[in-house]
């Protein structure tokens, strides 16, 4: 029997080790737009990964249920939140704002979200054949 507060322990420090993935790469991206002072970067990637971080992470569990439109939806909504907790944070700059989030974003889905989504994709497309093929 597998030991479910192992795994548990795995996922979340996974979750928690991709989530400072995304907050690195959108601080740079805030950084390569010149946003601000290093600081100022780091801490508003902090607030909008957080904001972004749990509605995303409960719209990708869904996302392979549907696919390719699913993902999409998932980048809209990430880009979407980070964008207006940014122009929150930064008023002056909003189409910087609007940038950061969309580089971040799709920098993170193209490195991290997309590879991990056709893995999944291929491991339940393969469970699913093997049950077929078993039935």
């Amino acid at each position: 029997m597998q030991n479910p507060v192992g795994i548990l322990s795995l996922e979340l420090g996974a979750a928690l080790l991709y989530w400072l993935v995304f907050v690195v790469l959108e601080t740079a991206a805030l950084q390569l737009v010149n946003w601000g002072s290093f600081q100022s970067c780091l801490k508003a990637s902090l607030l909008a990964n957080l904001a972004s971080g749990l509605i995303v992470a409960l719209s990708l569990v869904w996302s392979p249920r549907f696919g390719v439109p699913g993902l999409i939806a998932s980048l809209l909504l990430s880009v979407g939140i980070e964008g207006l907790v940014l122009t929150l944070l930064n008023p002056r700059v909003k189409r910087l704002n609007w940038l950061a989030a969309i580089l971040a974003n799709v920098g993170s889905f193209l490195i991290l979200i997309l590879p991990v989504f056709l893995l999944t994709r291929r491991l339940f497309d393969s469970i699913a054949v093997t049950r077929c093929t078993h039935e």
